[in-house]
């Protein structure tokens, strides 16, 4: 039986090194970063109240089905 070959064909690129660094993602997300940023204190204010009701919603959900609290 024929053992199938561990070499990659000439035409195909080499896959990226483990642990590389995605430089194009990086930059992405740090444009959206961007685009999003915002020094409003009332818009600032309404972020952090969606966030306090997320959390409160998801460990609402939580102890109703008995599990453990995420955000005690």
């Amino acid at each position: 039986m024929k053992q199938p070959s561990s070499i990659q064909p000439a035409s195909a690129p080499p896959p990226p090194p483990m642990g590389s660094i995605d430089t194009a993602t990086l930059e992405l997300l740090a444009a959206w970063k961007a685009e999003d940023s915002t020094t409003d204190p009332e818009k600032l204010r309404e972020a952090d109240e969606e966030v306090a009701e997320f959390k409160k919603a998801m460990d609402e959900n939580r102890a109703a089905s008995g599990a453990r609290l995420l955000f005690p």
